[in-house]
């Protein structure tokens, strides 16, 4: 049964449509609502806030998803503060069902991770090059390096991360790009390891909107 809704521990953004993104995390969740930890100070005064329409993004077994609702505040809160502090907890209730945004395998993020490539010949077993992955996603990446790409050719590799053991896998040349450059799609990895790279890719793109908008 795919996992639709946010556990506690996940990080995720909490949105005010066309104005900021803040970083929170689920610290506890009931019916209907979820207790989000401020991981940084909203911009937006605490009185919006409090009665804007808000939005929450995630990652699930599917992908990208959204949620929409409003903070919970008890009336007689209701727009006497005058902001919230890091790791100050709100609560946020939700409204209808998870919106899926963008499926897994298309959640891709600009990266810049060390890669290992073997041949693609059999005669070439042994041998390896050092290449660089410039984007990523749960189905394949953009590679820099990879020695004289041919359309069609599969190559082992081993993707390094920050969050533990290397990914490893195998994957097709499904195009090429300039001269040096060629996009990979996975044709053997582990699915441990596909939900590994979703939420690697998730984590940095989401990353990346909040710092470009």
């Amino acid at each position: 049964m795919n996992r639709l809704l946010p556990c506690v521990g996940d990080e995720l953004l909490l949105a005010v449509p066309h104005t900021e993104h803040v970083l929170v995390r689920v610290a506890s969740d009931g019916p209907g609502f979820f207790d989000l930890a401020l991981l940084e100070q909203p911009l937006t005064p605490q009185p919006q806030l409090e009665r804007s329409a808000l939005m929450i993004e995630f990652i699930n077994d599917d992908g990208i998803a959204r949620m929409h609702g409003r903070l919970d505040v008890p009336q007689h809160r209701r727009g006497r503060g005058s902001g919230y502090g890091h790791e100050d907890t709100v609560r946020f209730a939700h409204r209808g069902s998870p919106q899926l945004l963008k499926r897994r395998e298309f959640v891709r993020a600009t990266v810049e991770l060390p890669l290992t490539v073997g041949g693609a010949e059999a005669d070439e077993e042994g041998v390896t090059a050092h290449a660089q992955a410039l984007d990523l996603s749960g189905g394949g990446m953009l590679v820099r390096g990879l020695p004289n790409p041919v359309l069609g050719d599969e190559h082992d590799f081993a993707l390094e991360l920050a969050d533990g053991e290397p990914i490893r896998g195998r994957g097709r040349v499904v195009r090429i790009v300039g001269i040096d450059r060629a996009g990979l799609q996975f044709t053997d990895v582990e699915q441990e390891d596909r939900v590994r790279l979703m939420h690697v890719a998730f984590a940095m793109s989401r990353d990346q909107r909040r710092r470009f908008g």
